[in-house]
């Protein structure tokens, strides 16, 4: 009687937080959505603030849980904007941690300390280019371009479309963007004081 108390008590609280990520998905969808794809005059509005806030609230009755990803949109052109959400959820911390080793994430963080496929992805934030294209406009030779653009292959954050564009793929631009985000962060942290 008491394991089948036990039981349904966890059941419930499961189903509870299991809700209340969901609901936190979905308002994270909207705010991505209506703030941040929309309204450039709203970007820094009190109202984004007060919704992000309410995205980061973590569950009071959970020891160790985490909430974390990314959400933004850009717009290249009128007719060309891109969003991307990414959002993860868990009760504990070191479950999150243990999904990815140490050994995985240095092998992809690798990828973006290549100068070439630095230069590939910025140009590929604007879309799909062929290798000549990508090649004048981060002014290396074809050869390099391809070699960065089989390095992005191998892992899927690139395709080749049927008409011979690099066209990105699997979240490509927005890794790339979180490593300029990061690297933004990093040197306004590092800046000396004037």
């Amino acid at each position: 009687m008491f394991l089948e108390t036990l039981r349904r008590g966890f059941l419930a609280y499961l189903i509870k937080f299991r809700f209340t990520i969901t609901v936190i998905i979905c308002l994270l969808f909207v705010i991505t959505t209506a703030l941040v794809g929309h309204e450039p005059d709203n970007l820094f509005g009190p109202e984004k603030t007060k919704a992000l806030d309410t995205l980061r609230q973590l569950p009071h009755n959970v020891e160790k849980p985490i909430l974390w990803g990314y959400v933004g949109a850009y717009r290249t052109s009128p007719d060309n904007t891109y969003k991307e959400t990414a959002f993860w959820a868990d009760e504990d911390i070191d479950n999150f941690l243990a999904e990815a080793s140490d050994a995985q994430i240095a092998e992809f963080v690798s990828l973006f300390a290549i100068p070439t496929v630095i230069s590939v992805l910025r140009e590929l934030v604007e879309g799909s280019k062929s290798v000549a294209d990508l090649a004048t406009a981060c002014d290396i030779s074809e050869r390099e371009v391809e070699k960065a653009v089989e390095l992005l292959a191998d892992v899927k954050l690139v395709t080749l479309t049927e008409d011979a564009l690099i066209k990105p793929h699997n979240d490509a631009i927005s890794f790339f963007l979180n490593f300029v985000s990061m690297t933004i962060m990093h040197l306004g942290h590092i800046k000396p004081n004037n």
